[in-house]
């Protein structure tokens, strides 16, 4: 209801811009024109008389220029009748003109305005409930890019609404993820967790987000909240996981062994990774055994 009172409301500012000065305008000229034909009228007609009365042509000069005078008069009209006209003609044009452009104005926002957006918009929030299904599911049946990015969108008009929606945030990022949209995963990882700082999960997220950067200092945040959750739970194999790959990836080998190898004593025996993390582990030795070489 305020939008379409604001559009009304705005079209008659615009239609009093464009159409009444102009209006107002024309009458004055209009008006102008014709005493000014009157006047030039007068003054021709009353040359001829005395040009007459030399000649002898007229008898009475003075009788003629009297009724001219009268002619004259006759034919100005009244001051109200002209105002009245006038006012008449320019309400009509207004009105018409503002007809005219408030149709035009709602046709064209009917035809490619953001109503449709709106429309939109709400159809997809509408469908949060059986997004949330699905995610059950995602294994079996996993979500298209095209369901992500709807759901997405329904997420964001829902954190609108409930910005202080934790789980809301860390479920975007996550989505973010799928997408391989690194802004979005960032940018809601970090505000899960910074709305709940002691949720485990969500600080792994945005550790795992902050140490995939460019960025030095935000990698180096995110071997602090790593080492946050390990010294709070020393055998998060998560945490200590993507500890072990950031200090194999800036080449500190020895830390990385040291890591891997304290995962492989927590891993029970028939544990699937430990062939994985011995590798790894041989790995990094590899890598001392050159650096040593390479000093000597």
């Amino acid at each position: 209801m305020n939008f379409w009172l604001s559009g009304v409301l705005l079209t008659l500012v615009i239609a009093l811009i464009c159409f009444y000065p102009l209006l107002r305008r024309t009458t004055r000229t209009s008006q102008l024109k014709r005493d000014t034909l009157n006047k030039a009228f007068y003054l021709d007609r009353l040359r001829e008389i005395e040009r007459d009365a030399q000649q002898g042509l007229v008898d009475d000069p003075e009788q003629v220029k009297i009724e001219l005078q009268k002619n004259l008069l006759e034919d100005i009209p009244p001051e109200s009748a002209v105002n009245f006209e006038d006012k008449f003609y320019g309400k009509l044009w207004f009105v018409s003109g503002f007809l005219s452009l408030l149709i035009i104005a709602g046709a064209i926002y009917f035809k490619i305005g953001a109503w449709q957006a709106q429309d939109m918009l709400a159809k997809t929030y509408e469908k949060l409930p059986y997004f949330y299904e699905r995610v059950k599911d995602e294994d079996n049946n996993p979500l298209t890019d095209q369901e992500l990015q709807q759901f997405a969108t329904a997420l964001r008009i829902k954190l609108q609404n409930e910005p202080n929606d934790a789980k809301s945030w860390w479920l975007l990022g996550q989505i973010g993820m799928s997408l391989n949209n690194g802004n979005l995963a960032f940018d809601a990882y970090g505000k899960a967790a910074k709305l709940e700082p002691e949720n485990t999960e969500y600080k792994l997220s945005y550790a795992r987000i902050l140490m995939m950067s460019d960025d030095t200092n935000e990698k180096m945040r995110g071997e602090e909240l790593l080492k946050e959750v390990i010294r709070r739970d020393h055998s998060n194999m998560q945490a200590l996981s993507l500890l072990a790959f950031y200090y194999f990836s800036r080449e500190d080998y020895k830390m990385a062994a040291v890591t891997w190898t304290m995962m492989l004593k927590l891993m029970p025996e028939d544990d699937t990774r430990r062939e994985l993390i011995e590798k790894s582990i041989r790995s990094a030795r590899d890598a001392i055994a050159e650096q040593t070489e390479e000093k000597k």
